[in-house]
């Protein structure tokens, strides 16, 4: 398959803007995660962090006068990098419905507009997976199209936990394991976690879970759950952080729902001023392609061109992006596995 640049109904700059303009509407509650780490566009294909650093401050120490100054340590940081990798997804207007639209050029150009925030949005979520990832697991891996990868940002082992008793099990108590959970974050960081993303699904358990219950309600009740309002104010009781639901959802490659974050999960962020890391969007080839058109400030990010095929006549709608979500920062999160 020959594809060739097309500018017949919208050349490449008009529509990348176009795609742009309408990622930039879409409702900011759809995909979240990028507030913890947020886009960040570079004129590079790699990238470089330093991990290992921050945490717990070191005390310095009196010395008496006249005496020599101590030496110091230095807080084990390590580079890590790679490359930032491609991702692209193309569509196809075929013959027939060419020839259906044929005294409708609006009516082809419209249809490539269309197609081309369906390819960007499907690059946005494909992306969010991946922030899901890497906050969740301290590392992102990606094995798909030909492309074997891992990103490993160094977090902790102690930062991905386990239940003493899975949350939806007889025995288990919810508030012991987020407090142990708790103490091991403000060991590393020096602060406590202050939001903890879950499912709707593990809320729903934490309401019907016997120790719950038994810390929130009276002796004696018949009560057999409890209201939201009511496990976030002992939540807060004990110090620990406000459960915020997360329920973004892609469609899988068999039409069916799926959950960005792992729903059995719970995952402790920082306070808003301590930045975890970022999505870095890189340069595409297409960017600097200069039958694109696309000015080199506007170069990173999503890119959209049309293409035509003649064997048979056909129109494309190529979406393209070169992307990888970076946590330097990985021990500013732990997740906690609490659902079997």
């Amino acid at each position: 398959m020959a594809l060739v640049l097309s500018t017949e109904y919208i050349d490449p700059a008009e529509l990348t803007g176009y795609v742009r303009s309408a990622l930039s509407d879409l409702p900011q509650n759809a995909f979240g995660l990028s507030a913890y780490l947020p886009d960040e566009e570079t004129d590079d294909i790699d990238w470089r962090a330093s991990v290992g650093g921050g945490g717990l401050s070191r005390a310095a120490s009196f010395r008496s006068f006249d005496a020599e100054s101590p030496i110091s340590g230095r807080t084990g940081i390590s580079r890590i990098g790679g490359e930032l990798p491609p991702i692209s997804e193309k569509r196809r207007l075929g013959e027939y419905d060419r020839l259906k639209m044929r005294k409708l050029d609006e009516g082809i150009k419209n249809a490539i507009l269309n197609d081309a925030v369906d390819l960007a949005k499907a690059i946005k979520a494909r992306l969010e997976i991946a922030r899901g990832e890497a906050l969740q697991l301290g590392k992102v891996t990606l094995a798909e199209n030909g492309l074997a990868l891992e990103a490993d940002f160094g977090r902790k082992a102690s930062h991905t936990q386990t239940a003493v008793t899975r949350w939806d099990k007889a025995g288990s108590d919810p508030i012991n394991d987020l407090l142990a959970w708790s103490a091991v974050y403000k060991a590393t960081n020096g602060v406590r976690p202050a939001e903890a993303l879950v499912s709707d699904q593990l809320i729903s358990v934490l309401m019907r879970n016997s120790a719950i219950r038994g810390y929130v309600l009276p002796a004696g009740s018949s009560q057999n759950i409890v209201t939201v309002d009511a496990l976030n104010a002992l939540l807060a009781s004990f110090q620990l952080p406000k459960f915020t639901v997360y329920e973004a959802q892609i469609q899988d490659e068999n039409g069916n729902a799926k959950d960005i974050l792992d729903p059995k999960r719970v995952l402790f962020l920082p306070p808003a001023d301590q930045k975890i890391g970022a999505t870095l969007w890189g340069l595409t080839a297409e960017a600097q392609d200069e039958n694109y058109g696309i000015d080199s400030n506007d170069a990173p990010g999503i890119v959209v061109g049309s293409y035509t095929d003649n064997d048979p006549v056909a129109q494309w709608t190529k979406a393209s992006a070169i992307a990888l979500p970076v946590i330097p920062n990985a021990n500013l999160t732990l997740s906690g596995l609490a659902l079997t």
